[in-house]
C-alpha cells in the first residue's frame, strides 16, 4: 500500500540570490513529492528576497518568521506556524537557521532535525555561538564540503553527530558563448576584443575581489587588452569602484549589478577568477567550470576538491599574486591550454556535482535520519 509522503520543515535563514539559496531552490524543484511534503520559513521576510516567489510557484507553503525581542520568542513563533504542519524532520538550511531548528524540532515532537554546515570550517568556528547551539541541538548535520567534513567530524562537540557529507551541484544549462558574450556587450558595454577576466558572487570585502582587479591592473600596465567583469551586489561595491578607479583602469572595470541569470550565460568569460580564501564549496566556481570557462584560483582546499591544479584549474599559493599573474599571462596567449583547462573543468565538475546525485544524497540523509532517530 502506498504511504503518504513524510512532511519535512526547511528552515531558511535567507532566501535572496546566493549559493545556498540555490541549492535550496535545486533540492525543492526535484525532492520527491510522493515521499516529502516540504514547508518552508524564511527568517527574513519582508525584504522581497529573490526566491519567496519561486518557491511559492512550486505550491509549496512559506512561512514568514520576523525577528522578534528575542531568539526564544522568535523560536516559539516558528513552533507555532509549523505546529499544522507536524513535521517529522526539521532542516536548518543554513548555520543560523539550524538551532532554530534543533529546539523547534524537539517542541514540535519530530522524529530528526538536521543543521547545516555550508562554509568552511573555519567560518563555523568563528560563529561559535550557532556552531556551539547545533551541535547540542540537532541530530546530524549536513555539510558540503568534504575538508570541512572531515574536521567537524574530529572536532569535540559535532563529532558525535551524524555528519552527511552533500556537495552542491549545478544544473547543465549554458547559452552558447558568441551569443552569451554578445548580450554581456550590448548590456553592459564591454569590449569584445578585450580579455574578459571576471567574477561572480557577493561583494563582500572578505571575498577579496579586489586582487581580481589587482591582476587585471598589471596585465593592462603591460599591454594587455584585458577587461575586468564582476556580477554581483554588496557592501564592497562602492569600495572595487574605487580601487579600480586608483588602479588606473575604471575603464577596463565592469561591477555589472546582481544577475540572476548569470550562470547561464557565464560561459561569456575568457577566464574567471576566485579570489576569496575561504569558502565551502563554491556554486561560482562550479558553474564557471561547467560552462568549459578554465578557473584561475588559490590553492585552497575547496578548490582542490573541486578541481585538479594544471588540468581543470590554474591555481596558486593565497597571496601570490605574482603566480596569478604568471597563470593569467599564460593562459591569455595560449587559447588551446585554455580549452584544454575548461574541457578538463566541464567533464569533472559535470561528472561528479550533478542534480542527480544531490537529490540522492540528500534523499538518503533524510531517510538515513528519519529511520535511525525515534
Amino acid at each position: 500500500m502506498k504511504t503518504a509522503p513524510r512532511p519535512i520543515a526547511i528552515i531558511a535563514g535567507q532566501l535572496v540570490l546566493g549559493g545556498a539559496e540555490r541549492q535550496l531552490h535545486l533540492w525543492l524543484s526535484h525532492l520527491d513529492r510522493d515521499r516529502f511534503r516540504p514547508v518552508v520559513v524564511t527568517l527574513h521576510p519582508g525584504a522581497g528576497d529573490y526566491w519567496e516567489d519561486a518557491i511559492e510557484r512550486m505550491g509549496i507553503p512559506l512561512l514568514r518568521v520576523a525577528r522578534a525581542r528575542n531568539r526564544f520568542a522568535r523560536l516559539l513563533a516558528v513552533v507555532k506556524a509549523l505546529r499544522p504542519y507536524r513535521p517529522e524532520l526539521v532542516h536548518g538550511w543554513h548555520l543560523f537557521a539550524s538551532p532554530y531548528a534543533g529546539a523547534a524540532g524537539k517542541l514540535l515532537g519530530a522524529r530528526a532535525s538536521l543543521g547545516s554546515l555550508r562554509g568552511s570550517f573555519e567560518a563555523y568556528r568563528r560563529q561559535r555561538a550557532e556552531a556551539l547551539l547545533t551541535e547540542c541541538l540537532v541530530d546530524g548535520i549536513l555539510v558540503n564540503s568534504r575538508s570541512a567534513g572531515d574536521r567537524l567530524s574530529a572536532s569535540r562537540g559535532a563529532g558525535r553527530k551524524k555528519i552527511s557529507p552533500l556537495p552542491n551541484a549545478v544544473a547543465e544549462s549554458v547559452e552558447e558563448r558568441s551569443r552569451a558574450r554578445a548580450g554581456w556587450s550590448a548590456r553592459w558595454g564591454i569590449p569584445e576584443d578585450r580579455f574578459w577576466i571576471g567574477s561572480v558572487g557577493r561583494l563582500d570585502p572578505g571575498k577579496r575581489f579586489d586582487h581580481l582587479l589587482e591582476i587585471v591592473a598589471m596585465l593592462a600596465r603591460d599591454g594587455r587588452n584585458v577587461h575586468a567583469v564582476l556580477v554581483g551586489d554588496g557592501p564592497a561595491r562602492e569600495s572595487l569602484r574605487q580601487k579600480a578607479a586608483a588602479l588606473g583602469i575604471a575603464d577596463r572595470a565592469t561591477l555589472a549589478g546582481a544577475d540572476p541569470a548569470v550562470r547561464e550565460s557565464i560561459g561569456a568569460l575568457d577566464l574567471f577568477c576566485f579570489p576569496s580564501p575561504d569558502e565551502g564549496l563554491p556554486n561560482a566556481v562550479m558553474e564557471a567550470a561547467a560552462a568549459g570557462v578554465p578557473i584561475l584560483a588559490w590553492r585552497r582546499p575547496f578548490l582542490e576538491e573541486l578541481l585538479d591544479a594544471g588540468e581543470s584549474a590554474a591555481l596558486a599559493e593565497y597571496g601570490d599574486l605574482a603566480g596569478w599573474r604568471g597563470e593569467a599571462e599564460s593562459l591569455l596567449g595560449d587559447p588551446e591550454r585554455r580549452r584544454r583547462m575548461g574541457e578538463a573543468g566541464r567533464r569533472k565538475i559535470l561528472d561528479r556535482f550533478s542534480v542527480g546525485r544531490f537529490v540522492a544524497g540528500l534523499t538518503s540523509a533524510y531517510d538515513d535520519l528519519l529511520g535511525a532517530v525515534s
